[in-house]
């Protein structure tokens, strides 16, 4: 894999100028053949992304909570099922002796969408759909702890579910993270809860439910299960969210 050189320095379209940059790092458009690896992973002062469109490379590298953040996606990127959407593999390098934070590795990534996919981009504070997260008519399910050590561990049930089991977690700091994640929406914390609390959420993970002897099946979609196994209520709602507009993006030359 030959891996092109960086430049020092990256000045962006919304006006700033980040020293943070990786030494190295190779981009390559990636097709299609499963089983396949997918996702954003680091391993030292090594990033590692497969089967990566830009709408998610974005994402990764502004810290954004999902797609629905991301607006003017250019034609050629936008999504047209797993196999005809165009995806990448890259593998970045920090300068070396480098272990960088989560935070750093972000900026990096924005360095080098701005060099090789000649990303230009604009904030933009627009109303978009979100979900308001409150107590639902029987109260909450959740067990109140003393504090301690927050925990979060995900694990799948069967082949189609998923498990979230929480340690200590504030309502609010669940849904900043995993719970408005896995809303698909912006999660606003409206229950009035303040303590830390335990709980276990299992539901059904992909959208179009399975044959119903697929392990896991049988789970329920995450608003019910939000509501039958915690007491917590999704209601929908607008609310002025800060979004990022694509104003330029190219497909990046091969390595």
């Amino acid at each position: 894999m030959r891996l092109a050189l960086l430049a020092a320095f990256a000045t962006f379209a919304i006006g700033q100028t980040h020293a943070l940059r990786f030494e190295v790092a190779s981009v390559k458009p990636q097709g299609w053949t499963l089983p396949a690896t997918v996702g954003i992973s680091v391993k030292g002062s090594t990033l590692y992304a497969e089967h990566q469109p830009l709408a998610d490379l974005i994402v990764y590298a502004y810290n954004l909570k999902g797609r629905f953040q991301l607006s003017g996606i250019p034609d050629w990127a936008k999504d047209r099922g797993i196999s005809d959407t165009a995806s990448f593999q890259i593998e970045a390098k920090a300068p070396a002796g480098q272990t960088p934070a989560q935070n750093d590795l972000r900026l990096m990534m924005q360095a080098l969408l701005a060099d090789r996919f000649h990303l230009q981009i604009h904030h933009e504070n627009r109303d978009v759909p979100v979900y308001n997260l409150t107590v639902g008519k029987s109260g909450p399910k959740l067990k109140e702890t003393a504090g301690g050590k927050t925990n979060i561990k995900q694990d799948e049930v069967g082949r189609v579910g998923w498990r979230m089991t929480a340690t200590s977690v504030t309502i609010q700091s669940a849904a900043d993270g995993l719970l408005g994640i896995y809303s698909g929406r912006p999660l606003l914390d409206k229950t009035g809860l303040t303590g830390s609390y335990d709980f276990t959420l299992e539901w059904l993970l992909y959208p179009a439910l399975p044959d119903a002897s697929v392990p896991g099946a049988d789970l329920p979609t995450y608003p019910k299960a939000l509501q039958e196994q915690l007491g917590l209520k999704l209601e929908s709602a607008t609310a002025p969210y800060d979004t990022i507009v694509i104003d330029h993006a190219e497909t990046p030359t091969e390595d």
